[in-house]
């Protein structure tokens, strides 16, 4: 999922522990807001990951914070939008 709006990358807590991807826990827990401005109802972010993303000609790494995403695995959000700068054709 692409979202313009969010201001990190994130990925589903579930999606990471379901492939045993490696966890690191933040220094400083991180309060998650629902697009909404209400507190997501995984309460506060404690772990991040790196993963390697390639995205057509780039391929980067990218840290994700884990939060529950209803359904999604991973939200690309402003940063990763801002750093690859993808060409999306909006109609095909």
């Amino acid at each position: 999922l692409i979202d313009s709006g969010a201001t990190d990358d994130f990925m589903d807590t579930k999606f990471a522990i379901r492939h045993r991807l490696p966890l690191q826990k933040l220094p400083t827990p991180i309060t998650c807001k629902n697009v909404d401005g209400t507190t997501n109802k995984n309460g506060k972010i404690t772990h991040c990951t790196y993963q390697r993303i390639d995205a057509g000609r780039q391929n980067r790494f990218t840290k994700f914070l884990l939060t529950g995403l209803d359904g999604e695995d991973v939200l690309l959000g402003f940063p990763w939008l801002q750093k690859v700068n993808p060409v999306i054709n909006w109609k095909d």
